[in-house]
């Protein structure tokens, strides 16, 4: 792949996780619950630091079990999801602190802001999975565990997901005495984000020939000139 084709693959998945950053702020500063940051968030509470910080921490961790898992030495298609991780973090705080001026105890503009973040962040995803580039590690070990296991990677996310909920229940409750991060909210986001990346999906293709090679538009239109004008 040309380097022109690499920059802008992940300059589209930097674009996306700018996204999702604000579409997790936004839901986790409705104070209804977290969406897929329930462990960070519990970490965050515990040790006083950044959701963005905790956020790295735990996908460093998320990394070395990959490293475990593969039993080898990590390739560039791994690391690469450092400097992903990285910028998802810095992307948190930056927008928790942006947001922290829309923080509320007005019920209904709590469950807006819950609405309103988890389309940000299903259009994020999809734009995410167009891009192509890398993952995020907490992705990434989902893929070797269900590579590993050879089960059902759809499977294997919800097991991964609902392990990561019970993790942050058993931490706030032996730490904190109290459960943190789990309210409506996350159920609700739970339901919508998925909802919002399905529907956003087909705007996010439109993007897609924009990080064509020139020769793939080329080709592209020459396969149209050569088809039957029924068929174009």
């Amino acid at each position: 792949m040309k380097t022109s084709d690499v920059v802008k693959r992940y300059g589209c998945l930097s674009v996306s996780l700018f996204f999702n950053a604000l579409g997790i702020a936004l839901i986790t500063q409705a104070h209804l619950g977290t969406p897929i940051t329930t462990l960070p968030y519990t970490l965050a509470a515990i040790f006083g630091l950044t959701l963005g910080t905790t956020t790295f921490a735990c996908n460093l961790l998320f990394l070395l079990l990959q490293r475990i898992l593969l039993r080898r030495r990590l390739g560039i298609a791994e690391l690469l999801q450092i400097p992903a991780v990285l910028i998802f973090s810095v992307f948190i705080d930056f927008w928790m602190h942006l947001t922290g001026a829309l923080v509320t105890d007005v019920y209904v503009w709590q469950i807006v802001m819950c609405i309103v973040g988890s389309a940000v962040l299903g259009a994020g995803i999809s734009l995410e999975i167009m891009s192509n580039a890398t993952v995020i590690p907490g992705e990434g070990l989902v893929i070797v565990i269900a590579a590993r296991s050879r089960k059902n990677f759809g499977n294997i996310k919800v097991l991964f997901d609902c392990s990561l909920v019970l993790a942050s229940c058993l931490l706030g409750l032996a730490v904190l005495g109290s459960i943190v991060g789990l309210r409506e909210g996350t159920v609700l986001s739970a339901v919508l984000v998925g909802m919002f990346a399905r529907l956003t999906s087909p705007w996010t293709r439109k993007l897609k020939p924009l990080l064509w090679s020139p020769e793939q538009r080329r080709l592209l239109r020459q396969i149209k000139a050569e088809m039957p004008p029924r068929q174009k």
